[in-house]
C-alpha cells in the first residue's frame, strides 16, 4: 500500500492558541484555588478535549448553577450577551476567539444602520452562533440571516433597497461559499459586499486534499466528527466520487481500505499531529510489508 499523506496538515494558528489558553486556564485555576471550565467545545477534537477534561476543566454552556472561576472562550468565539452574563456572574474569562473570528465580529460590530449583514454559514455551527448575536458601538445588537446553501437565497427576506454585507463562516465549504456568492450576486446585483474571506489555512487544506485526490485511490480525513472544516474534507473528496472515510482515530479504519493499493490521509485544523500518526502506523502495520509513505509537494 502507498500512503499519501496531504501537504497540509496539522493545527492551524487559532486551534493552536486556544490550546495554549487551554492550558493557562487550568494552571491558573489551579493556583488561585477555583474552577477551570471551558465555554462550550473550545475545539472540536474529542481526544484534545479530554486531555483538558482529565486535567479537571468543565465544559459548561451558561454560568446558571456554576461557581465562578476561570473560563475559556472557544476558539470559535461567543455570542456578547453570553460573554456579559459570565462577567456578570464572577467569572475571569480568557479569550480563545481565533483572530479571523474576531476580525469579523469586529466587521460587524461596525456596520451602519442601513446595512443589511448576511452571514453565510452552518446554522447551528458555533461560530455562526457567535455572529448572530453581536452588539454594535452604540449597544444594539446587529440584525443578522443567516443561508447555509444556494436554494437558501431565494428565502432571503432583505429590504429592497442598500448594501448587503456578507460575512461567511471561516471554516466553510469553499466551493458551496462561491457558489452561493454568485446566486447572491445574480439576486442582489451591485448590492453585495463581500467584507471577510474563508479562512487561508482552510482553503490551503481544501488545495492540497485536491491536488492529492488524483494521485490515490481512497481517502481517509481524521478529525472530530463535529468538526465543520473536517466534515468539509470528506464533502470534498465526495464530490469527486473518490471512496472516502471520516475517522477520529485510529480505531475506527475501516477494514475496506485494505483493499486499495494507494490511499490518502488528510485531517482538520484541529486535529493533533500523533493521531495523523497513529493513523498511519495503523495503515502499515494492518497492510504489511511493502507498505511506503509519501508526503505530497
Amino acid at each position: 500500500m502507498r500512503v499519501v499523506r496531504s501537504r497540509v496538515m496539522g493545527y492551524c494558528n487559532g486551534v493552536s492558541q486556544v490550546i495554549r489558553f487551554a492550558q493557562d486556564v487550568i494552571d491558573r485555576a489551579r493556583v488561585e484555588g477555583k474552577k477551570a471550565y471551558s465555554i462550550g467545545w473550545f475545539i472540536h477534537n474529542p481526544s484534545v478535549v479530554n486531555h483538558f477534561i482529565s486535567q479537571g476543566m468543565e465544559h459548561i454552556d451558561t454560568p446558571e448553577g456554576h461557581e465562578p472561576g476561570i473560563a475559556l472562550i472557544r476558539a470559535h468565539g461567543i455570542a456578547d450577551d453570553l460573554r456579559e452574563w459570565f462577567i456578570q456572574a464572577g467569572f475571569t474569562l480568557i479569550d480563545g476567539t481565533c483572530g479571523t473570528v474576531a476580525h469579523s465580529q469586529s466587521i460587524i460590530r461596525s456596520v451602519s444602520e442601513d446595512e443589511h449583514v448576511l452571514i453565510i454559514g452552518l446554522h447551528n455551527h458555533s461560530e455562526v452562533k457567535a455572529l448572530s448575536r453581536v452588539r454594535s458601538v452604540s449597544g444594539r445588537f446587529v440584525p443578522v440571516q443567516i443561508v447555509q446553501s444556494v436554494d437558501e437565497v431565494n428565502l432571503l427576506d432583505v429590504p429592497s433597497q442598500g448594501t448587503i454585507v456578507t460575512v461567511v463562516q471561516t471554516t466553510f465549504e469553499h466551493e458551496l461559499f462561491h457558489q452561493i456568492l454568485e446566486r447572491l450576486n445574480h439576486a442582489f446585483p451591485d448590492r453585495i459586499v463581500q467584507a471577510n474571506i474563508l479562512c487561508p489555512s482552510t482553503k490551503r487544506r481544501h488545495d492540497s486534499l485536491l491536488s492529492m485526490i488524483d494521485e490515490v485511490e481512497a481517502v481517509l480525513v481524521v478529525g472530530g466528527k463535529m468538526s465543520a472544516n473536517t466534515r468539509a474534507l470528506a464533502e470534498l473528496v465526495e464530490s469527486r466520487k473518490v471512496p472516502v472515510w471520516h475517522i477520529e482515530e485510529a480505531s475506527q479504519i475501516p477494514i475496506d481500505i485494505f483493499q486499495y493499493q494507494s490511499v490518502g490521509i488528510t485531517a482538520g485544523t484541529s486535529t493533533p499531529e500523533e493521531d495523523i500518526r497513529t493513523v498511519m502506523d495503523t495503515l502499515h502495520k494492518g497492510a504489511g510489508d511493502g507498505t511506503e509513505s509519501q508526503i505530497l509537494q
